[in-house]
């Protein structure tokens, strides 16, 4: 399935194709990931989440920082727990749901089958159209969307769904049970006291801060204001060659000698 695909860029975007080949050398595409860890996204929203969730923190102290997500973590964990207990059935609810709508309006047929493996493809396809074979025993698919992410892709729902008395929440990995669910989050995070109250420690010496070097660029120097208890920035008043006054240039003097005004332009 996935070289179909693949070629099919290819024959479209070659330039693509080589960029990606140059470049991107690493697994990129779903399809080529191990199966042994279950997993149905492959982008960093738990990454963004987790410092959207501290940023008004991350200012902090280590160890206030460190507290922080101690107590919020505490928090979370509880409130699973309590979620935890009022699940039924042998499946997460969300799964259950999802495999509802997967088996909404179904357009696949189930060909041939035979001690626990079929040959499914879309319902009106010729004899040419790509045909996927399901494995109930081994619980794979030649799409490899079942064995990737532990839930019955289309294909393999087609074939369950054929069979009669068969339940789709049998075929699910029992990383989404409610069981597995539960023990995640059986164990109990500890209760600390704030760090005013930690014990204090004696090594014998003083642990200074580290120095820090100076970074590379143009250095930015602020101004106290006034209210700050510093005072406004000092500049140095111009002094005017014809007048010898402040304030002005010769360009705009109206005090000096027009002869020397024309002169010094002469001279520019």
């Amino acid at each position: 399935m996935f070289d179909k695909h693949y070629n099919a860029m290819a024959r479209a975007k070659p330039e693509s194709m080589k960029y990606l080949q140059e470049t991107h050398k690493k697994l990129w595409s779903r399809s080529q990931y191990g199966v042994q860890s279950k997993v149905d996204y492959v982008t960093n929203n738990l990454a963004e989440f987790f410092n959207n969730w501290i940023k008004k923190e991350k200012g902090n102290h280590l160890d206030d920082l460190m507290g922080t997500i101690r107590q919020k973590m505490l928090i979370k964990w509880n409130n699973r727990k309590k979620v935890a207990k009022k699940f039924e059935g042998k499946i997460l609810p969300h799964i259950v749901q999802k495999l509802r709508e997967d088996n909404f309006n179904l357009d696949i047929d189930v060909i041939t089958e035979n001690d626990g493996v079929a040959e499914v493809c879309a319902k009106g396809s010729s004899d040419t159209a790509f045909r996927f074979v399901v494995n109930l025993k081994e619980r794979t698919c030649v799409c490899r969307v079942w064995q990737g992410i532990g839930i019955p892709c289309k294909h393999a729902i087609a074939y369950i769904t054929f069979i009669p008395g068969q339940k789709l929440e049998d075929y699910v990995d029992d990383c989404y049970s409610v069981e597995r669910f539960r023990a995640a989050y059986d164990g109990v995070i500890p209760s600390i006291p704030d760090k005013s109250m930690w014990p204090k420690a004696t090594h014998g010496f003083f642990m200074h801060p580290p120095l820090l070097k100076s970074t590379a660029g143009r250095r930015k120097n602020r101004h106290k204001g006034a209210l700050e208890g510093g005072s406004s920035r000092k500049t140095k008043r111009h002094k005017c060659p014809i007048c010898h006054q402040l304030g002005h240039h010769w360009y705009t003097c109206k005090n000096g000698d027009p002869a020397d005004i024309a002169a010094m332009k002469l001279e520019r």
